[in-house]
């Protein structure tokens, strides 16, 4: 998208919390996440979620129908529910990953020597975004892709395929919103954002999901270990024996939205399109095993 195609509003509000300094972005993602989880009466409960649905087309067929007939207890518990089984079919072959989430693939990209990816308006190095440049070094001549969480989405993440975790990273940053307006202005944005990196071994070879988080992102958390919210320095959690996963279980969730980021060795084909934006659903077929045409 170029930047006279992105409304002048949403370039100004990305503007605006650019030139912020960090506290003041911060300050105010975390007073947002604090009011998500503020407890709210059942009925008032109920008539923020339905305005908030019409005004995000939120679908909640997919969602147990006692919990939206009764209400949610806060803004949160809406914002991360959970589906009914069976509402996110997972793609079982075991030559396939999986979309990790619901969202929008906003880019399918090779990742170069350099571990350099520049893609639709992000434009930072792999070293970078997981603040690990050994780890980068192995996923060289992989894939990046790119998938947006809209505030409609699911978002809960999930493991693409079976595989044992070997660490978990929470990386701190900024909470810049994760817009194609923000993008345009800081292009680096993926690599500056407030991140948690589950690192895995898998059957494809070490494969990484990367959480973004984004400017009212109350907080990330994971479904595995306990990892403190908004770090200021880089916790490196290594999890021994490893964590193994089945394929589809649950990684992390986003207290508010934001993007995820999947990266993976060479040796995967995309199976979505890659020349314009994609939407996915947690579960259905994203990569398989094969060389890149």
């Amino acid at each position: 998208m170029t930047d006279r195609a992105i409304p002048w509003r949403a370039r100004l509000a990305a503007a605006v919390l650019d030139v912020s300094p960090d506290w003041g972005a911060s300050a105010a993602s975390k007073a947002l996440g604090a009011a998500a989880r503020a407890r709210l009466p059942r009925p008032l409960s109920r008539a923020f979620v339905s305005a908030y649905c019409k005004f995000f087309g939120v679908d909640l067929a997919d969602v147990d129908p006692r919990a939206v007939r009764e209400g949610w207890d806060s803004f949160n518990a809406f914002f991360t529910r959970r589906l009914v089984p069976g509402a996110r079919p997972v793609d079982a072959r075991a030559d396939v990953m999986v979309a990790p989430c619901d969202g929008l693939v906003r880019g399918v990209v090779a990742i170069e020597r350099d571990t350099a990816v520049v893609a639709k308006g992000h434009a930072y190095t792999i070293g970078e975004l997981l603040a690990d440049d050994d780890l980068a070094d192995l996923l060289v001549g992989g894939l990046a892709t790119t998938i947006y969480l809209h505030p409609r989405d699911y978002h809960r993440v999930h493991v693409p395929c079976d595989g044992h975790v070997q660490r978990v990273v929470a990386v701190p940053g900024r909470l810049l919103p994760v817009t194609a307006a923000a993008l345009a202005r800081v292009p680096r944005l993926f690599a500056l954002n407030e991140r948690l990196v589950h690192v895995l071994d898998t059957a494809f070879g070490p494969l990484v999901v990367v959480m973004i988080a984004a400017f009212g992102v109350g907080h990330m958390s994971c479904a595995y270990r306990h990892i403190g919210p908004h770090p200021r320095d880089v916790q490196r959690v290594e999890c021994v024996p490893p964590v193994r996963l089945r394929k589809g279980d649950e990684l992390g969730v986003f207290h508010l939205g934001s993007t995820v980021v999947l990266l993976t060795r060479p040796g995967v084909r995309p199976l979505v399109a890659t020349d314009e934006p994609t939407v996915v659903r947690m579960g259905q077929p994203l990569l398989q095993r094969g060389d890149v045409a």
